[in-house]
């Protein structure tokens, strides 16, 4: 893949290992406003979506909006837990530190979220002013519009970058903004990956060096 001259990471599922975290935590107050769902049914329904959309979600399932504070008091919690529970991807650090390829960080989370997720998981010195969040443009994945704003930031055209992705909303956004795509598959479904177009699927995020050498 010579072509390949940027490589964009999305944050939550492949460079933090935060989905089962956060996913635990939205259960919890899903459970306080009177939703009864598993956790399988909270990775299914929420997996890889913006808070906005997260936030719809939850009011067509209620009938009525949920508390004003629900998002802030959800990212509270969830950055409380990160201080003490995230752990950063098995292998990613060794494949940051031995990438040759320019390379950036693009997610649907806003900035204060990405910045203490890196923190915590002692990658943000890898993404310093490499950092893309999806509250910087109009619509959120899966819409191609924060990989196209990162490309461009970085200095790319689409078709030169890889999108490491975890769920298939992510994978969408980056088949529909022209780039390769690879599913990381650790958390989610290899068939549901490759369903919406990821080109390359993994489930082992050392395995990445190499196959951006194939």
């Amino acid at each position: 893949m010579d072509k390949i001259k940027l490589v964009i990471f999305d944050c939550d599922g492949v460079l933090i290992d935060s989905e089962r975290i956060a996913n635990t935590i939205l259960l919890e107050m899903l459970n306080e406003l009177g939703l009864f769902l598993t956790l399988e049914e909270v990775f299914d329904i929420f997996l890889g979506a913006s808070m906005p959309i997260c936030l719809e979600i939850v009011k067509n399932m209620l009938g009525k909006s949920p508390p004003e504070n629900f998002a802030s008091e959800f990212e509270q919690r969830t950055i409380q837990a990160f201080a003490t529970d995230l752990q950063p991807v098995q292998g990613i650090h060794d494949v940051l530190s031995k990438l040759n390829l320019p390379y950036c960080v693009a997610s649907n989370s806003n900035h204060n979220w990405i910045n203490q997720a890196l923190i915590a998981t002692d990658l943000l010195p890898y993404f310093s002013g490499k950092i893309f969040s999806a509250t910087a443009v109009a619509r959120s994945k899966p819409y191609p519009d924060v990989f196209l704003y990162a490309a461009e930031k970085m200095g790319f055209y689409p078709h030169e970058c890889v999108v490491i992705e975890d769920t298939p909303v992510g994978v969408r956004a980056g088949v529909d903004a022209a780039m390769t795509v690879f599913g990381y598959a650790e958390v989610t479904k290899p068939e549901q990956l490759k369903a919406v177009g990821a080109s390359v699927v993994f489930n082992d995020m050392r395995l990445l060096l190499k196959l951006l050498e194939q």
